[in-house]
């Protein structure tokens, strides 16, 4: 099973760590792949990714990635079907009604706004401060708990077979991030039970407290919540009027008279529930949500460029694959055995085209790489090419023309025809001949092999056609 994309994630980082301690590649492959995704070449993930694509297979046991996914994905599943289910028994918990009293808001507000404030602020603290400090601020949360007794689980047990590459500062946010998730599924189930109870019941909401705070305090106080929604949804806001009429205290097993003249006007508390349940609960959670998976998306990308061997192989992606400097310019020799000058082909526009005879483009971006050379036009000819495609590209050049040969192979007629073909084209000026030797000697060619392309271009009497020497 392969990276089938680009994008990082914790399944790319397990296979990297497992490929790397089995295969690192070489630089001539690297280099290569390098060459060619140049436009990844300033995206050295999205290009280590590329080769993680490319090498995977090597990987001939189960990948561990496949054994944690498992485990994670079980437990996340089991945990949301929970956080839900408890987060709507606790909603119904709380608006339970029966007649006697009326449902108490201010319970139901520091579920809904002061326990999501509370978990955001702490889940902060323990981003915020390294070490123990940070792992004493996830101990307040149930999940850490939950996840320790998971440990003992039997499917949990698969695990022991290999080594998690997690640091403890990733695995505390990921602890964090999954806290926000589920949270948020907490919370969703909170707002629908409301839904439900608000639809199928009657409900008269009320609030009482053993804080002396006036109406007017109170009326302040709920205002402050709802600053976020007030002109947006003005109707959201329990008025003063609400706010004195609800207010009742336990003195007595009985609702209050004027408590009941007005109950069909309580239930108007609903809308100001409702909102802060989403606006405190789910629109902050999730906002604060996507800033965890934020921070842990940059963590786990320092992380898998922190790889042992993944420097090694940015460092063969951005180096020439060429052995050492040249002792001497290379020189190019007249097939009439005439003086020349010498030239270094290095400039752009030096050739109109490049031509590799049996190579392919990715051979010839490879071979460019340690030659120097800089073309913008680049043809395969020769090899799987048929005689009229080679007779096409013969008759559409122009200008001054390179030629990679490979220099251990003699000139067949094959090839004698197709430069036959291009020096009777009267737009191409000059033809240098290029015979490279093998990737293992870095494509320095042997002073034997360079007679042999001599002898034999020289029967070819055309003041177009150069040999360049670069043993």
């Amino acid at each position: 099973m392969q990276t089938k994309n680009l994008n990082l994630s914790i399944k790319s980082y397990f296979d990297m760590s497992q490929l790397l301690q089995k295969y690192r590649g070489s630089h001539k492959e690297n280099r290569e792949l390098a060459l060619q995704e140049e436009r990844l070449q300033k995206a050295p993930v999205k290009l280590l990714l590329k080769w993680l694509d490319k090498n995977l297979y090597r990987v001939t046991t189960e990948l561990n990635s496949k054994k944690y996914l498992e485990y994670l994905s079980s437990f996340n599943s089991a945990l949301g079907l929970f956080s839900f289910v408890f987060g709507f028994l606790v909603g119904v918990g709380l608006l339970s009604y029966s007649g006697e009293s009326p449902v108490n808001i201010v319970y139901y507000l520091l579920i809904v706004v002061f326990m999501p404030l509370f978990s955001m602020f702490v889940s902060l603290l323990s981003i915020i401060f390294p070490g123990k400090v940070g792992n004493f601020f996830t101990m307040l949360f149930p999940l850490h708990w939950i996840e320790k007794l998971v440990k003992a689980i039997a499917f949990r047990n698969k695990m022991d077979e290999f080594e998690i590459p997690f640091s403890s500062k990733f695995t505390k946010i990921f602890f964090i991030e999954r806290v926000q998730l589920f949270s948020l599924i907490f919370s969703i189930g909170i707002l629908i039970s409301l839904v439900v109870m608000v639809v199928a019941t009657d409900i008269a909401f009320g609030w009482s407290t053993t804080l002396q705070i006036s109406v007017d305090a109170f009326h302040k106080f709920i205002n402050y919540i709802g600053i976020w929604w007030a002109k947006i949804f003005p109707s959201a806001i329990p008025s003063l009027e609400l706010i004195d009429m609800s207010h009742y205290f336990r003195l007595g097993a009985k609702v209050d008279n004027s408590m009941v003249e007005n109950a069909d006007k309580l239930g108007a508390w609903w809308k100001f529930l409702a909102m802060s349940t989403l606006f405190y609960s789910i629109i902050l959670r999730f906002l604060f949500w996507l800033f965890t998976k934020e921070l842990l998306h940059k963590q786990l990308e320092k992380e898998f460029l922190s790889l042992d061997g993944v420097s090694k192989i940015l460092k063969e992606f951005n180096r020439p694959f060429v052995s050492t400097v040249a002792p001497k310019p290379e020189r190019h020799l007249d097939i009439k055995k005439s003086t020349k000058e010498r030239i270094t082909p290095k400039k752009k526009e030096e050739y109109s085209t490049l031509l590799g005879w049996n190579y392919s483009i990715d051979e010839i971006k490879l071979i460019n790489d340690a030659t120097g050379v800089v073309v913008e036009n680049m043809l395969e000819v020769g090899g799987s090419n048929s005689f009229t495609q080679d007779s096409g590209i013969a008759n559409s050049l122009k200008g001054k023309v390179i030629l990679y040969v490979k220099s251990w192979e003699p000139p067949t007629m094959d090839f004698i025809d197709f430069l036959e073909m291009v020096i009777d084209n009267s737009a191409v000026t000059k033809i240098e001949i290029y015979p490279l030797g093998t990737v293992g000697k870095y494509y320095k060619s042997n002073p034997k092999d360079i007679a042999v392309w001599e002898r034999k271009i020289d029967t070819l009497k055309s003041d177009k056609v150069w040999i360049i020497d670069n043993e």
